[in-house]
This record gives structure tokens, sequence and C-alpha cells, in this order.
């Protein structure tokens, strides 16, 4: 079978046939050559430049893999396959950074959700006349699902259980791509994990994903790398620090009426536009460009809030009227402009971009046929629940100037 041959930098030569290189062709999922994989992180880990492109290429070969070791049929094998390959194709520029505002400036929608009626064939997020084919691609190869079936596996509503666990589980293929390749990428050590191993030991069990029991090393090995990751990587507070200016120029501009369509564009078509705005947005684009990024004046954990800060912190992350109200009055308590003081918060933040990581529910097959879950089997899944990741829980950050201010009326300006 004649096919196209792509060299990956983490999983070697994969070919490409039928189905799925044609939908790679396409202009949505070639766009994903142009979006980080993982946002502004290469401003603090400088080989992190790989896109979206790659890891859902990634992601599509290790379904492949696991739909054969696991025997799905053909047909459930391709829709797994597809579902791996498209699970990113809505997002949006610089990946995760904008996501925390998505639901207040662009009518309730996430990436997934957006993935989704690409799929559908509702919206064409890209420029290209060729726009909008994928759900015609996908039906005139004549398989047992539909391009309602990939929206639907997407977003994690599968009609086969096994099918969402597979790509929206505790151990999935999502996951296994996105910890190798980050790691390999930021030449962080932690995201090494044995994807032979697991991709060997996974089982399908009446109608569930399960690991066998002599696979539990592997899956407790994937979770501490995960774990590490995102307090190493993912949420390193400079990483935050950086994206969060990024994000409050973005709002500057649409408060302004600009930029609506910004979740349509690519990584360097947002600076571009924001810089050619002048004022806040271009010297927040300035400073991200050349790493004059502003200080940490606080790293709260959650054990030094109480439960009623909490709560008060938890509900301005979910307004984004309400976060950015306090971001004005601690600017105003230490006399910097406005945008010059940012909060971001890990803990909500982590719910929305990445709900799996506390999942440690995976079923072990026991030798003797039942089923335990995997924190009864093993004591470290309990721990890993248990970690707080990342170590901060309160992020506020502003220009060197103010750090020592905001350090002594931050609790008194937000809480009183």
């Amino acid at each position: 079978m004649s096919g196209k041959i792509i060299h990956d930098g983490i999983h070697g030569s994969m070919k490409l046939t039928g189905l799925v290189l044609e939908l790679v062709k396409t202009p949505e999922f070639q766009r994903l050559r142009n979006i980080r994989q993982l946002g502004l992180a290469y401003l603090v880990y400088p080989g992190a430049n790989h896109s979206r492109f790659e890891h859902s290429l990634g992601a599509w070969n290790i379904a492949r893999r696991l739909a054969q070791e696991v025997g799905l049929s053909e047909d459930e094998g391709m829709l797994l396959q597809v579902g791996a390959l498209l699970h990113d194709i809505g997002h949006g520029p610089f990946s995760h950074t904008f996501e925390s505002i998505y639901k207040h400036y662009v009518k309730e929608r996430d990436h997934m959700r957006l993935g989704q009626d690409i799929v559908l064939g509702k919206i064409n997020i890209t420029e290209s006349d060729n726009g909008g084919r994928i759900p015609e691609i996908i039906e005139s190869y004549g398989y047992d699902f539909t391009p309602k079936d990939v929206a639907d596996l997407i977003l994690g509503k599968a009609k086969k259980r096994y099918l969402g666990q597979m790509l929206h589980g505790d151990v999935d293929v999502d996951q296994l791509d996105y910890l190798i390749r980050d790691a390999h990428y930021t030449g962080v050590a932690h995201g090494i994990i044995d994807l032979e191993r697991l991709l060997k030991v996974l089982r399908i069990h009446e109608e569930e994903l399960v690991v066998d029991e002599k696979g539990v090393e592997a899956v407790e090995g994937m979770m501490v790398a995960r774990s590490l990751m995102y307090s190493r990587v993912y949420f390193h507070h400079t990483v935050k620090i950086a994206e969060g200016m990024l994000t409050r120029a973005l709002e500057s501009a649409l408060e302004e009426g600009h930029l609506w369509d910004f979740w349509k564009m690519i990584d360097c078509r947002v600076l571009v536009e924001l810089e050619d705005l002048e004022g806040f947005p271009a010297e927040m684009v300035r400073r991200v460009k050349y790493r004059e990024l502003y200080k940490a004046a606080v790293l709260a954990s959650a054990d030094e809030l109480t439960g009623e800060e909490k709560r008060e912190l938890l509900s301005a992350y979910r307004n984004v009227k309400r976060r950015q109200e306090i971001e004005r009055a601690l600017a105003d308590a230490v006399g910097a402009r406005e945008g010059e003081v940012i909060l971001e918060f890990s803990i909500a933040d982590l719910m929305l971009s990445e709900p799996r990581l506390k999942a440690t529910e995976i079923n072990v097959l026991l030798g003797n046929g039942e089923l335990q879950p995997l924190t009864r089997v093993t004591p470290l899944a309990n721990a890993l629940k248990r970690r707080q990741t990342p170590r901060w829980a309160v992020l506020i950050a502003s220009p060197a100037e103010y750090v020592a201010k905001l350090r002594e009326v931050w609790k008194r300006v937000i809480f009183s």
C-alpha cells in the first residue's frame, strides 16, 4: 500500500496511508505545525519548540499500535486512530496559554468543543479554500463510524467505554506521547516512561481498559512522570508569568474590540496582530519576545490559604472580570499601571487544562481474574493523588520595582 513516510524524533519512521494521510493533508491539520505544543515554555526550556502537529502524529502512532495490541476490530481501530490524530485540531495559538479566557470571550467554547465543530464541518478555522472537508473525507472511506462518532470520542463521549479510556483515560495515547515528547524537547528527564511495556500490559476486560497486574510498575512510572512534569515544566512559575503577560495583552485587545477571531490564528499571527495595536499589547509582546518578564512577587501554596481565601480565589478564577478587578486593585495599591500586576491560579487552572492529572483509578486485572482499582493495589497511586502539583497555588507577578510592596499588601487587598 502506497503512502507517505514521516520521520519523527520520538517514534522514528511512521507510514501514513489512506484516511489518516488524507486527514493529515487538510489545512486544519497542517495549521497545527504553527502552534507550539508547550506555549511559551521555550522561554525557560529553549528546546521546547515542538508543535501540536508532531504531538498529534505521535498520539496517532501510539493509538495505531495500541489498537493492534488489544485486538480492536479494523473499524474500531481506525476510529481510535482518527480520534487520536484529530484530538487537538481545535487548539488555538500557543496551545493552552489562552484557555482560561475562552469561556469569557469565545462563546463558551474551549479547544475540545472547537475541535468537535471542526470535525463536524461546522466551522473552517483556516484561511484556505480547501478547509471544512474533514467530515467529507471521513465519510468517503466507508468505515463503520461517522464524523459525529469521531467528535464524540474527542469529547470523551465514546459509545464504547474502552475507546474513550484509550484517548481520555488514566493511561491514554495522548498522555503517553506528550510525556515522552515534552521530556525529550525540554531536556527534563522526569517524563521518561516505559512506553513499550505499557503497550504490552494494557487489556480490554469486560468492556473497559485495564492494566495487567504485572504492568503495575509501568503505570506507576507513568503517573510519577506525569506529576513531576507538571511541577517542573507545565506549571513552572516563569512559564506561567510569560503566559499571563501574553494573556493580559490579548484581553486588552479584546476589550478594545480587536482580535475577536484570535482562536483561529497561529502563534506568529497573534504576536504580529498584538504588536500592531501598539500601547499595552505591543509592550507585552515586546517583553515576551525579548524575555523581559515580570518577577514573581508571591508564590503561595494551598496550605498558606484559609478555606475562605481559597473560595474567593476560585471565584476570581471562574470570573474573568473579578480577576481583572483584583489585578487593578493590586496595581493601585502599589502604584503600578493597569496590566502591570498579574494573578495566576495553578490548582483551578490545572483542573481545566489537565483534569486527568489526579486520575489514578485505572483498574488492575489480578492473576485470579479479579479487578481492583490501582489505588488498592499500590500505595503510590494514593500518594500521587495527595501530592500538591504544582507547589504553588497562587502566583502574583509584576515588574521588579513593585515586588516588595506586593508581598506586603496582597492578602489585605484581595481578602479585605
